[in-house]
């Protein structure tokens, strides 16, 4: 069975470079005037706006480099990945997964016989997004020959 990813965050390396090379030549660019105008002394609006650009391009840097987070739903035959915020991060391994209840836009995983739920909203999902998870979780469910029922 193939892997299922649930990623909104994909960008093309041509605009993720084209975004990084932005980021340094801004923040290089504002921040040479922010030190000229600092030291001359001069705090007009040339000192301001070049502040602002430089924090505006070192977020633009960031952005395409550190902050970039990873795929929100992964699900293969082994675990399920979600890293959807607000909500527990950890996997859920799919030998310790009893039972599956299938709602509206969440899955309540029962685990280790039932003793523990583990409960996944999917409302952040794209309502197409849902369906193929939903369908996901489903065909495991059959091939692994766990129990599901819809709430």
């Amino acid at each position: 069975m193939n892997e299922l990813i649930i990623d909104y965050n994909t960008l093309s390396s041509t605009k993720k470079t084209i975004n990084i090379i932005t980021g340094i030549y801004l923040t290089g660019f504002a921040l040479y005037f922010c030190i000229t105008e600092g030291i001359s002394g001069g705090y007009g609006i040339l000192f301001f706006s070049s502040l602002i650009t430089f924090i505006l391009a070192a977020i633009l840097l960031l952005s395409n480099t550190l902050w970039v987070s990873g795929a929100i739903l992964s699900i293969d035959n082994n675990t399920v990945k979600p890293n959807i915020s607000g909500q527990s991060k950890s996997a859920i391994d799919w030998t310790n997964v009893s039972s599956l209840n299938i709602g509206i836009s969440y899955i309540t995983f029962s685990l280790n016989g039932g003793q523990k739920q583990r409960k996944i909203d999917l409302v952040t999902l794209k309502y197409d997004d849902v369906k193929t998870v939903k369908s996901k979780l489903v065909e495991i469910c059959e091939y692994k020959n766990i129990p599901y029922q819809n709430d």
